[in-house]
């Protein structure tokens, strides 16, 4: 299937689409964003372990300010990145009401962003595609963004990881009969085939490489494509050791 979007959407944002790479060249970010995914990554493990999320709003507190003090797109771009991990807190303490609520905040704030580019795209269409499950029978209506703005991302830079990990992720969830499943492997297997990013930057996102190995691996599992599900695994335990997720499938592959 084609990823290239029709219409005039596209052509317009391309015209402005300025990587975060080219953002963080010309100015001197601030050491709150060094480092910041790992930061939030962190965060949210502490906040999972102590049962409280301290660490995170505190965290997100940080990135608001800074965000107020200097209106800088990136800044926002991980703002909207924490709340995913926001809206996840909450999802596994079972408060759903506040699990959108987070997601939406962060879904609003990427939708205001002006001149989105490769990177921005493919964040709002994860934040989306987290959020279906929050939209009961508006999900029919939401979905078709979620995969839209996943091209847009790839449209925008065809070397983007993030939008062929998102791409193939909603993909994968979405149902069967709804002609859901039929992209994952050829989407993930792209995403795989992609650095996490072109050049190494402790500034600039780096997700969607661990998650792609998760769900390709998981996809095998379910499809009982042993072999390809074992040769994956072997990769991803390889690359990513200390990955808990990745070590937990382990024993779904016993005696396969």
């Amino acid at each position: 299937m084609s990823l290239s979007c029709s219409g005039s959407n596209v052509d317009q944002t391309s015209k402005a689409n300025v990587s975060y790479a080219q953002v963080v060249e010309t100015s001197e970010p601030t050491s709150l964003i060094e480092g910041v995914e790992e930061k939030i990554s962190n965060a949210f493990a502490q906040s999972f372990i102590s049962k409280n999320n301290n660490e995170l709003i505190a965290l997100s507190s940080k990135l608001d300010a800074l965000y107020h003090e200097q209106n800088q797109k990136i800044v926002q771009y991980w703002r909207a990145y924490l709340q995913f991990y926001l809206s996840l807190y909450y999802l596994k303490q079972g408060d759903k009401k506040a699990a959108e609520k987070e997601i939406d905040k962060g879904i609003d704030w990427l939708k205001e962003l002006t001149s989105k580019n490769s990177e921005d795209y493919a964040l709002l269409s994860m934040l989306q595609g987290f959020a279906l499950q929050f939209k009961g029978f508006k999900v029919m209506f939401l979905s078709g963004e979620v995969k839209s703005n996943a091209k847009k991302a790839i449209a925008l830079d065809s070397t983007n990881i993030r939008g062929y990990y998102v791409y193939a992720s909603n993909d994968f969830y979405t149902p069967e009969k709804y002609g859901g499943g039929q992209e994952v492997e050829h989407y993930l297997l792209k995403s795989l085939s992609l650095p996490e990013q072109k050049v190494p930057n402790k500034y600039l996102p780096s997700w969607g490489k661990q998650e792609a190995y998760l769900m390709i691996i998981r996809y095998y599992i379910k499809h009982e494509q042993w072999a390809k599900a074992k040769a994956m695994f072997q990769q991803a335990a390889a690359a990513y050791p200390n990955n808990h997720q990745i070590n937990q499938l382990a024993a779904k592959l016993v005696g396969k």
